[in-house]
């Protein structure tokens, strides 16, 4: 991942709320008593993805909010014995049943994937053996030894949540920010792992808006300063919900800086 300047992508498994996954799991309908394809897809979006990304030298790094919180279902929250609250440590059962579903999909893609971005976590979200952080991470690097892990941690997104565990930072944001100021030299990353930095590109939040907040040339100097500084950049452009394709100006943007980016390495 360090040397993926412009060269990977993040793409979510599952939706905001762990509700909607787009790739089948026995695991997930066998603790919440949906049935194959009622909230799962049956077709798996992933490996189609995997396999496109992988013709173009790209490497796809899997978002997940399966480990704790965001659950706005209560009967998935029942069947995974969860509260429902993401500042609650998930019980030991709630653990256990969450872990059995994401090592359905690491064994399943393996080396197709590489890594994993797990959205939603707290520093005590997985503290307790035998269902903890070193769990995951042998869930993860038994299918794939080289797979990267990060954790969005709200509180702190340059945190190391956990030494041997996490490679790279979450980096998330959820406001307009100041470019400059997003840098691994004023936030730097906790224990030396890789810092990251996440922003929306679109003029709203999450995926959406009608044009472009940044200019081309923030956008370049940011990346081009982060990656100097031993940082990797993510870009969220919005997206059109009746094609499910980055929208025109989006892409037309990332297009110009991907070409800029690479003609300066």
């Amino acid at each position: 991942m360090a040397e993926g300047k412009v060269g990977w992508v993040i793409f979510c498994l599952d939706d905001h709320y762990f509700a909607w996954p787009c790739a089948p799991n026995k695991a997930f309908d066998q603790h919440t008593g949906y049935a194959p394809g009622q909230k799962c897809s049956r077709r798996d979006l992933i490996l189609e993805l995997a396999d496109a990304l992988k013709l173009k030298g790209v490497k796809l790094i899997l978002y997940f909010a399966g480990l704790n919180g965001y659950m706005k279902e209560p009967k998935v929250s029942t069947g995974l014995d969860d509260d429902g609250k993401e500042q609650t440590p998930p019980s030991r059962e709630s653990r256990s049943r969450r872990l059995a579903i994401l090592k359905e999909y690491a064994d399943r893609y393996q080396d197709k994937i590489a890594g994993w971005w797990f959205d939603g976590v707290e520093l005590n979200s997985y503290n307790e053996a035998p269902d903890d952080w070193s769990a995951i991470a042998s869930i993860v690097r038994t299918p794939n030894p080289s797979a990267v892990i990060a954790f969005s941690y709200g509180s702190n997104e340059q945190a190391n949540i956990r030494k041997g565990v996490d490679d790279f930072t979450g980096g998330d944001t959820w406001s307009k920010q100041n470019l400059a100021r997003l840098i691994p030299r004023n936030l730097p990353a906790q224990n030396g792992i890789l810092w990251h930095g996440k922003i929306y590109c679109g003029n709203v939040y999450h995926g959406q808006g009608d044009s472009n907040q940044f200019t081309d040339q923030e956008l370049i100097d940011w990346i081009k300063t982060a990656n100097a500084q031993g940082g990797v950049c993510t870009l969220d452009y919005p997206i059109d919900p009746k094609t499910g394709l980055l929208k025109d100006f989006g892409l037309a943007q990332l297009k110009r800086i991907g070409q800029a980016v690479k003609a300066d390495n």
